[in-house]
This record gives C-alpha cells, sequence and structure tokens, in this order.
C-alpha cells in the first residue's frame, strides 16, 4: 500500500512537471523579444565598448530583434554579427521565456600600443590582433615607437599571424615586439616597471623604464628571458643598494654580463 501511494505521488509529480513545461513551451512559442539586455563583462578594465554600441550594432543591421517572436531570433547570427567588430573578443547571446535577449561581451584586451613611423597607432591584444585606436578610450598600455614600419600593418583588421606576410617576414620586428609585450604582460614587476620600448635604427631595442633616470639597452630579442632575469637581479641586488638615479645606461646586449654607465 505505501508504495502504491509512492508510485502515486511521483506520476502525480511527473504529471505536474509535463503541464508546465507544455505551458512554458506555448507560452515561449507566443513569446516576442521586448527588451535587450547587455552586459559588458569586463567595462572596469576597459572601455572601448558600451552598452549604446552594441545596441546600435544589433539594431542598425535591419535584424528583427524587438517585437519578433524570440524563438525565431538566430543567436549565432548575432554573435557573428558582434565578434566582427575589432574590440568584441567575445559575446555570448541567450534568451529567457519572458521575452528577454541577454548579450554577455567580452572586450579584446590590449597589451601594446604601436606608433609606427609614419605615426599611424594602433593596438596589438594578447592574441596579436590588430586593434585601431579609440576616441573613446585610451588603454594604458606599454608603447612601443621608433623604427616600425611594417606595410601589412596599416588600416589592416585581424591577426598579426594571419595577415599577409611574405616569406622572411616573420622575425620582423612587429612579432618580437609581441613578443616581448606578452612576457611583459605576464609579469606584475615588468608591467609596472616598463612604460615604453623604443626601436633604434639598428632595429634593436630601448626600454625606457618607470622608476630610475636610466635607459636598458635591450639588444634584439633573442634570449629576452635571460635578459630580463639579469635585469631583475641587477635592480634587486645592485641598484637597491647603489641608487636608481647613479646610472644613464644598463646594457644587456651582451652575454653573461651586465654593462652599467655611470651619469
Amino acid at each position: 500500500m505505501r508504495k502504491l501511494k509512492i508510485l502515486s505521488l511521483w506520476l502525480g509529480i511527473v504529471a505536474y512537471l509535463f503541464f508546465v513545461l507544455s505551458f512554458i513551451s506555448d507560452k515561449y512559442k507566443e513569446q516576442v523579444c521586448e527588451k535587450i539586455n547587455v552586459n559588458i563583462v569586463d567595462s572596469l578594465t576597459n572601455r572601448f565598448v558600451t552598452s549604446d554600441d552594441v545596441l546600435d550594432i544589433l539594431l542598425e543591421n535591419e535584424i528583427n530583434i524587438l517585437g519578433y517572436p524570440i524563438k525565431k531570433i538566430n543567436t549565432r547570427e548575432l554573435e557573428n554579427l558582434l565578434e566582427a567588430e575589432s574590440f568584441i573578443k567575445n559575446a555570448e547571446l541567450y534568451k529567457t521565456v519572458n521575452g528577454v535577449l541577454n548579450v554577455d561581451i567580452k572586450q579584446r584586451r590590449p597589451i601594446l600600443r604601436i606608433i609606427n613611423r609614419l605615426g599611424n597607432s594602433y593596438y596589438l591584444d594578447k592574441e596579436g590582433s590588430i586593434l585601431p585606436v579609440s576616441e573613446k578610450f585610451t588603454s594604458r598600455v606599454l608603447v612601443a615607437n621608433g623604427y616600425i614600419s611594417e606595410p601589412f600593418i596599416e588600416n589592416s583588421t585581424g591577426s598579426i599571424f594571419e595577415a599577409d606576410v611574405p616569406p622572411g617576414r616573420r622575425n620582423s620586428v612587429i612579432y618580437e615586439l609581441y613578443e616581448l609585450a606578452s612576457f611583459i604582460d605576464n609579469s606584475d614587476l615588468w608591467t609596472a616597471q616598463i612604460v615604453q620600448i623604443y626601436v633604434n635604427s639598428t632595429y634593436e631595442f630601448e626600454i625606457i623604464p618607470r622608476v630610475g633616470a636610466h635607459v636598458i639597452y635591450f639588444g634584439d630579442a633573442s634570449d629576452y628571458e635571460t635578459k630580463f632575469r639579469k635585469l631583475e637581479a641587477l635592480y634587486l641586488y645592485g641598484l637597491n643598494n647603489k641608487g636608481w638615479n647613479n646610472y644613464e645606461i644598463i646594457n644587456l646586449k651582451y652575454k653573461n654580463q651586465i654593462v652599467c654607465t655611470k651619469r
């Protein structure tokens, strides 16, 4: 008798759930999109894209959204549309039964701003994507300038690794700058200390620190991790004792040694 009651209870629960789900399904079929809710998930760190920008993209492309049956809205198509924008790395859209289209946006995060010989300025992000300078927001990142003149960068979009570069150009200065910027970005010490990389006429790097009245002659990007380890050791055990403003040049170009020039 007890088993029969338990079975009846479960059958009742299943019937109720079936009824509720059927009701929700019927309501969902009839529900139109009444609202677009945009969430910029990383708005505290970057402000290249605003909620209004996203709404403009969605509504200005003559795609049926507001007032349109929400079940028929193609979220994958809208995600592709949004991710085609330079500063949008990822877009995730999902619909609710009460007629709301939710849009979660993640922006691209620049790690390097480049100013080339012609005065053109652009960003590179973590994946090597080329981003234009925005009139709305300036990202406070490492700056590289000097003898930088890769012609494929100008007016380009996409990634430096996808660009149509002639054979032999893959080791050009733009890729070395990207390597250095990626390494610096992954270090709290160097992100705080290094503010600029200057590319001189021999395509070697001169690094400008935030603290200290010296310039760091870095050479090319070869063996860059070892060079940074040497520089860290000098900072910890040398300049901390002898003073940060006593040297004009710190030269890391030579293997197994650091050459410092006093002011």
